[in-house]
């Protein structure tokens, strides 16, 4: 099992990271000045995900922190012969505090099977965006949704109340995920959440697809495109456009 734990906090006027541990195949970099926020990138000494692999990571984001935490390169997921791997992501932000967790995109090969959870744990007056970035497989070598399992789910609460709650379970030999209602002919998605921000608009573009709903506390946007990096910069572009923190 490959467990991480960051906790940030205010000193002197600057974030840094008051406490952290990892195992294999975790490390994390110093962290370092991103506009406004400090950022820590999650590096990984594996490839990739393999069959068998547990993975746990806890945040704990300290009132007065402005964080980023993403990490370092696309995480593959590789073919399993049989079993499955699993992720599970902790994380609490408290009041005053901000955090931008912004995971690379998830790439899952053929015959890969990966469930993802993450849990939220927000004080109110906190700030807190998210991304969850899919790629239909190795598009370049003919690998569309040909992995077996991806089930990714997130739950936000706010002072310990569910304000927000996200499922994406995909088995392409049930259904395939490129029709109408699921990827509608597109190849990657994207799912934004944003908390404590003010009212996110959608950005016109002419390669993605994307829209804006309310959940019962923050906004989701969901994206659909044929490219990662495009999905992951017009994120980033949101980002930039709607805070006040200069990411």
């Amino acid at each position: 099992m490959g467990r991480l734990y960051i906790e940030t906090t205010q000193e002197n006027g600057k974030t840094v990271v008051k406490d952290s541990f990892f195992t294999a195949p975790f490390k994390i970099t110093k962290p370092f000045e991103s506009g406004k926020a400090a950022e820590i990138v999650i590096m990984q000494a594996s490839a990739g995900i393999l069959a068998g692999d547990s993975h746990e990571m806890e945040f704990k984001i300290r009132s007065g922190s402005n964080v980023i935490i993403t990490g370092q390169s696309y995480t593959k997921i590789f073919r399993m012969e049989d079993g499955r791997a699993e992720q599970k992501v902790k994380i609490k932000v408290e009041k005053g505090a901000v955090l931008y967790y912004l995971p690379c995109p998830m790439i899952p090969f053929t015959e890969s099977e990966f469930i993802n959870v993450n849990e939220v744990y927000l004080e109110k007056g906190a700030c807190f965006v998210m991304q969850d970035v899919l790629a239909c497989g190795r598009k370049a070598m003919g690998e569309v949704f040909a992995f077996r399992k991806y089930h990714s789910g997130t739950t936000v609460y706010e002072d310990g109340k569910p304000v927000f709650a996200d499922n994406t379970r995909l088995v392409p030999k049930e259904f395939h995920p490129g029709g109408i209602g699921y990827f509608e002919g597109y190849t990657h998605q994207g799912m934004a959440y944003f908390y404590g921000m003010d009212e996110i608009l959608s950005v016109e573009s002419d390669v993605l697809l994307s829209a804006v709903s309310r959940a019962k506390k923050g906004q989701v946007m969901r994206i659909l495109g044929n490219s990662s990096d495009e999905i992951e910069s017009y994120i980033r572009k949101i980002i930039m456009e709607e805070s006040d923190y200069g990411v």
